[in-house]
């Protein structure tokens, strides 16, 4: 696995594989096993934490088994369809996405947060599936009132932000 562009990214942080595979800057990367990963966009997700550890922890198993997560190929694992943007720290990622100087984790009710929320709501389009914003269960929020009426539901919430990709196998 590619670690350099990861910057202090330890096996702590990041499972060590050789297989799993690492998105480059400027195309795709395929794999020892054959498996070519292209980064997809930023996705989110809100949840109920009282400190920034335990809601990365939380959003880790949400992006696992989230709504509309890309199909796997054959030998690859959900946690191999996303990178939590804390994995990104030394990398701008206005080179690979619309996106650039990202937090990892910011509560929803600090003025980064909102302004990151409210940045978000902006780009889904409501009127079909979204795959951008999910909650702590790995549950997509089919309106703004929805999402809404969790906001209002929940207090410490965090907005945990990923990289998603997209995995093909070699044989396709």
């Amino acid at each position: 696995m590619d670690r350099d562009r990861r910057g202090d990214s330890t096996s702590e942080t990041t499972r060590p594989s050789d297989d799993q595979p690492t998105p480059q800057v400027g195309g795709p990367t395929t794999s020892a096993a054959g498996v070519t990963a292209h980064l997809d966009d930023i996705i989110a997700v809100v949840v109920p934490a009282s400190h920034p550890a335990v809601a990365q922890a939380l959003a880790t198993g949400a992006l696992k088994h989230r709504d509309g997560r890309p199909a796997l190929p054959d030998g690859v694992s959900p946690e191999d369809t996303f990178d939590l943007v804390r994995d990104f720290d030394a990398l701008d990622l206005s080179e690979v996405t619309d996106w650039a100087n990202l937090p990892n984790t910011t509560p929803v009710a600090s003025p980064l947060g909102d302004k990151l929320l409210r940045q978000i709501q902006g780009v889904i389009d409501w009127d079909r599936k979204q795959t951008l914003l999910y909650d702590q269960y790995g549950n997509a929020f089919e309106t703004a009132a929805a999402l809404e009426s969790y906001l209002d539901e929940h207090n410490d919430l965090h907005l945990v932000l990923a990289v998603g990709y997209l995995l093909s196998g070699s044989e396709e």
